[in-house]
């Protein structure tokens, strides 16, 4: 039940800061939301650590908070999901090889417990990664 709760209220909470930027001065604000949702979640949660990771990179804030949010998701269960947005991690900060890793160690887990798993999104970053590589 707590963790309806506070999935439920991570959702409004995302909801309700969809519409700011970071931007327009509210970037603090913004932060201080998602630690306060961090702070607030199960010991064992590693979506809601994922998903602030995720919704914090879109943004472009909090990096540094990010990344340890990711390793700690990651480090209570390892999902294609959770994988796929510590790749975007690393290609965020131009560090390719080590996406392209995450992207396959994601696709690599997806496909193993769903032979069906979509894996053309992380496909295409791959391509992305390696266009980029091959262009420099």
């Amino acid at each position: 039940m707590k963790r309806m709760f506070l999935l439920s209220w991570f959702i409004f909470i995302a909801g309700s800061f969809a519409t700011l930027s970071a931007s327009d001065g509210k970037e603090d604000k913004i932060i201080d939301k998602y630690k306060e949702v961090i702070d607030n979640t199960s010991p064992d949660d590693w979506y809601t650590l994922a998903k602030s990771a995720d919704m914090c990179l879109k943004k472009n804030i909090n990096r540094k908070e990010v990344s340890e949010w990711l390793d700690k998701s990651l480090s209570i269960k390892e999902t294609p999901y959770n994988l796929e947005i510590k790749g975007d991690y690393y290609r965020i900060n131009n560090l390719p090889e080590e996406a392209c890793n995450y992207y396959l160690k994601a696709i690599e887990l997806g496909t193993l417990h769903d032979p069906s798993f979509d894996i053309t999104g992380m496909q295409a970053k791959i391509a992305e990664l390696i266009d980029l590589e091959i262009n420099n």
